[in-house]
C-alpha cells in the first residue's frame, strides 16, 4: 500500500510539472503553417473548483491504468519495444495517457495535431516519472527471489512452441523491470541521491534494499540469479574466463557455479512426483528435504536406494522450461535487431552464436541427454583408473530427474584441502589433463564444462570424480587434427602454421582477408608469446581467438566449447602444478592413442568396416550405374552428348538484382507519393479558408513527414541491399 501511495503522489507531480510545462508555449493552429493570430498554448486546463483534487484523482487514475495496461501492451508489442531500443515506451505511456484523458475528471484540452503533442507530453511525463522514481527510491531492486509464478507454472505444463511473442514478451517485460532496477541502484550508489534514496525505501516504503552494501560485481551477480536460470549460464560463461576479469567480479560470478538460492522442498517434490510417478518418500529407501547443493537449472538432494546404496537426485527447477524458451527467444531476437543495425555484429555472426547457444541450453534440460553423456564419458575414460564418472540408475531417471551415484571430495581447485590429505597434486594435474586431452583430441567426445566445481578429488583415493554432464562437446576427426597441428604450430611457434590451421578449423566470411589475417596473426602471437608476459598455451590460444574473431573468421559452437575446455583444463592444471606442460601432454596422449590404434586387431576391423561400406555403396548404385552407361552409349550413337554446367552462382546474382528492383520500385512509388503529398499541402496552407479545414492541414504534414522519414529508410536499406553481397558466407 505505501508503494501504491507513493507511486500517485509521483504520478501527480509528474503530470502536474508537465501540464506546466505545456501550458506557457503556444503552437499556431493548425500546425505547423497556421497564421498570425492562431497561437494557443500546448495545453489548456479547464478552469475547475476542485482542481487539486482532479489533478490528485488523475494521478491516481494513472498509476491504477499504468499498472494495467502496461503489462497487456507490452505482450502485444513487445518486438517494437526491442526495435526502437525502449523509446517505444513513450508511445505506451502515451497509450496510458490518453486512456485516464477519457475518464479523468481533470479536464485537458491539446492544441492540433493531438496525437503529435500527447506523445510529447508522455516524453516529458515519463522523464520526470522516472526521475522522480529513482530518486526516492522506487525503483531499485526487489527482495522477490528468482523470476517466475503461477503463469509460468501454467506455461511450464503447456506443450508450448518453441518460439512465442506473446510469451517472449511477457517476459521482456519482466527482465526489463529487473534490469532497470538494479541498474538505477548501481548507477545512484556512489551518489548524493544514494543516502535519500535509502532513507526513502526505509522510511517512506518500509522496505530493505536486499543488496544494500554489495559491491557492483555482487549485485550483478544476484541480478542474474534473479533473472533466473539462462542469465546463471551466461554469467557462468563470463565466468569461465576468470583469468580475463577483474579478481573482484572473478570470484563474485564464479559463486554462480554453486552458490544459487534454492526453492523450497514442496516445489520440487511436485516434479518428482509428475515424473516418477511415486512420492519420493516411498520410491526412495530416504531422500533428504534439505538441498545438498543448487545450480542455475536444478538442484540436489542426498537420498538413498531400496537397498541403502547412497545416490544423489538432481531435480530440475520448476518452470525452467517455459522461462528458458523465452529467454532464449528474447536473446535471438535482441541479436537479430542487433546484427540489422550494426557491422560487426553481422561480422561475428552474432545470430549463429546465439542460436547455438539456445540449442544448447535446451539440449541441457533433458537429462535422458545428461544420462547419455555420462555413460559415454565412463566408456572414454576406462582406461584411466583414477579417473571415475558416477553411475546413472536410469529406472530412477526422466527427462527433469537424474538419480546417479553419490559422490563427494574436494573440489580440484582448492589446494590447500588437498594439501591436507595429502593428496599428490602432480600426479592429480598429469591425469586431469590427459583424461580431458584424450576427450578433446582422441575421442572427440568431451566434457563442455570442466570448471573447478564440476570436478572433484576423491581425499582417500586420489581419484579424480567428474560431475555434471549437461554440457559436452563433438569434434569430428577432421577438427582433431587441425586443432592438433594448431597446439603443435603454437608450441613450435610456427605462426603461419597457427594461422593455417585456424583457417581449416573457421567459417570464413566474405569479409574477410587471408594477407591482412596472416599479418595480423604473426604480430599479435610475437607480440603475447615472444616479447608478452604470456607463454602459456591459454596465453596463446586466448591471442588467437582474438585475430580470429576480428578477421573475418567464425569458430562454431563445438570447437569455441573445446577450446575453452583446454584454457580451463591448464589452468587448473597449472595451480596443482606449475609444472605441468598441457602442449606436451597433448602430444604425448595424442601419441600414445595413435600407437594403440594400429594393432592388428584395430587395423584388421577398420579394413573391414571401409570394404562392408564400399560394397554396400557398389550394391546400391548397380542399377544406376547401369542406367547411366546405356544412356550414355545411346546418346553417342545419335552424335548427342549432354553437358550439364552448374550456374548456381547466377542464381545469387539474380536474387541480388530481384532485391535492387524491388528497392528501386519502391523508391519510385514513394518519390510520387512524396510530390503528390507536398503538392497537397502547399495547397492546403495557401488555401484562404485553411482555418476552416481544421486538423486537416495538420494531419497532412504529418503523413508527409511520416512518407519523408519511411522514404530515407527505404533510401537506407537499398544502399545496404546493393553494397553486401546476399549470402554471408562462401
Amino acid at each position: 500500500m505505501r508503494r501504491f501511495i507513493m507511486q500517485a503522489a509521483i504520478d501527480t507531480v509528474a503530470l502536474l510539472v508537465s501540464l506546466l510545462i505545456f501550458t506557457f508555449p503556444t503552437v499556431p493552429q493548425p500546425f505547423p503553417f497556421g497564421g498570425e493570430g492562431t497561437q494557443v498554448p500546448i495545453v489548456t486546463v479547464e478552469p475547475s473548483d476542485w482542481r487539486w483534487l482532479a489533478l490528485i484523482a488523475t494521478g491516481v487514475f494513472i498509476t491504477v491504468f499504468y499498472a494495467i495496461l502496461r503489462p497487456v501492451i507490452v505482450i502485444l508489442t513487445g518486438r517494437l519495444l526491442l526495435w526502437s531500443l525502449g523509446l517505444f515506451q513513450v508511445v505506451v505511456v502515451a497509450i496510458v495517457l490518453w486512456f485516464v484523458a477519457r475518464i479523468s475528471p481533470l479536464h485537458i484540452v491539446g492544441a492540433s495535431p493531438t496525437i503529435l503533442w500527447l506523445v510529447v507530453l508522455a516524453a516529458v511525463f515519463g522523464l520526470i516519472r522516472m526521475v522522480l522514481g529513482a530518486i526516492l527510491g522506487m525503483a531499485g531492486p526487489s527482495a522477490q527471489g528468482e523470476i517466475g509464478g503461477r503463469v509460468w507454472s501454467l506455461l511450464d505444463r503447456l506443450p508450448t512452441p518453441r518460439r512465442s511473442a506473446l510469451i517472449e514478451n511477457l517476459r521482456l517485460q519482466q527482465v526489463y523491470d529487473t534490469l532497470y532496477g538494479y541498474g538505477i541502484d548501481i548507477l545512484l550508489e556512489d551518489t548524493p541521491i544514494a543516502p535519500v534514496r535509502a532513507w526513502c525505501q526505509r522510511v517512506l516504503l518500509g522496505e530493505k534494499n536486499p543488496v544494500a552494501g554489495m559491491t557492483m560485481a555482487g549485485k550483478v551477480r544476484t541480478m542474474l540469479q534473479q533473472l533466473g536460470p539462462t542469465y546463471v549460464k551466461l554469467g557462468q560463461i563470463v565466468a569461465s574466463r576468470g583469468d580475463a576479469l577483474p579478481d573482484e567480479w572473478g570470484t563474485e560470478l564464479t559463486k554462480l557455479q554453486s552458490d544459487v538460492r534454492p526453492v523450497p522442498w514442496e516445489q520440487a517434490r511436485e516434479v518428482l512426483v509428475a515424473e516418477l510417478g511415486m512420492d519420493p518418500d516411498v520410491m526412495y529407501g530416504s531422500i533428504d528435504h534439505e538441498t545438498l547443493a543448487a545450480a542455475s537449472t536444478a538442484q540436489v538432494y542426498r537420498a538413498t536406494l531400496l537397498d541403502g546404496t547412497p545416490v544423489a537426485v538432481k531435480v530440475q527447477r520448476p518452470n525452467i522450461v517455459a522461462v528458458t524458451k523465452a529467454d532464449l527467444g528474447v536473446i535471438q531476437e535482441i541479436a537479430r535487431i542487433g546484427s540489422q543495425r550494426l557491422e560487426v555484429l553481422r561480422k561475428l555472426d552474432l545470430e549463429g552464436i546465439v542460436r547455438e547457444f539456445a540449442a544448447g541450453v535446451l539440449v541441457e534440460l533433458d537429462y535422458g541427454n545428461e544420462a547419455y553423456n555420462a555413460h559415454r564419458l565412463a566408456e572414454d575414460l576406462a582406461k584411466f583408473p583414477t579417473i571415475h564418472i558416477p553411475v546413472i540408475y536410469d529406472k530412477y531417471s526422466t527427462k527433469r530427474v537424474l538419480t546417479e551415484e553419490f559422490v563427494s571430495g574436494i573440489k580440484i581447485s582448492n589446494i590447500a584441502g588437498l594439501d591436507a590429505a595429502g593428496v599428490d597434486r602432480q600426479a592429480v594435474g598429469e591425469v586431469f589433463v590427459r583424461s580431458l586431452v584424450k576427450q578433446v583430441l582422441v575421442d572427440g567426445f568431451f566434457h563442455g564444462d570442466p570448471h573447478p566445481g564440476n570436478i572433484m578429488v576423491d581425499p582417500t583415493t586420489g581419484k579424480i570424480m567428474y560431475i555434471d554432464f549437461g554440457m559436452v562437446g563433438q569434434l569430428t576427426s577432421q577438427q582433431r587434427l587441425s586443432l592438433l597441428d594448431l597446439i603443435f604450430s603454437l608450441t613450435n611457434s610456427d605462426y603461419e602454421g597457427v594461422a593455417t590451421a585456424m583457417m581449416q578449423l573457421s567459417k570464413k566470411t566474405k569479409a574477410f582477408d587471408e594477407a591482412a589475417y596472416r599479418s595480423d596473426m604473426d604480430k599479435v602471437l610475437r607480440r603475447f608469446l615472444e616479447y608478452g608476459d604470456g607463454g602459456s598455451l591459454a596465453a596463446g590460444l586466448n591471442a588467437v581467438m582474438s585475430v580470429v574473431y576480428s578477421s573475418g573468421l567464425r569458430l562454431n559452437n563445438q570447437l569455441t566449447i573445446a577450446l575453452k575446455a583446454l584454457i580451463q583444463s591448464e589452468a587448473t592444471a597449472t595451480a596443482l602444478s606449475p609444472d605441468i606442460d598441457i602442449a606436451k601432454v597433448a602430444m604425448e596422449e595424442s601419441r600414445a592413442a595413435m600407437i594403440d590404434s594400429l594393432n592388428t586387431d584395430n587395423v584388421e576391423k577398420v579394413l573391414r568396416k571401409q570394404a562392408m561400406r564400399i560394397g554396400r555403396q557398389a550394391l546400391q548404385r548397380l542399377p544406376t550405374l547401369e542406367s547411366a552407361a546405356w544412356k550414355w552409349l545411346d546418346q553417342f550413337g545419335q552424335g548427342q552428348l549432354t553437358i550439364k554446367i552448374d550456374a548456381s552462382d547466377l542464381g545469387q546474382q539474380f536474387g541480388t538484382l530481384n532485391k535492387v528492383g524491388a528497392s528501386l520500385t519502391v523508391g519510385a512509388i514513394l518519390a510520387g507519393a512524396l510530390i503528390g503529398m507536398a503538392i497537397v499541402t502547399v495547397v492546403l496552407v495557401q488555401s484562404p479558408e485553411v482555418a476552416s479545414y481544421g486538423p486537416i492541414p495538420g494531419a497532412a504534414s504529418l503523413i508527409f513527414i511520416g512518407l519523408l522519414v519511411y522514404a530515407l529508410m527505404q533510401v537506407r536499406k537499398f544502399v545496404r541491399v546493393s553494397s553486401e553481397p546476399t549470402d554471408e558466407y562462401e
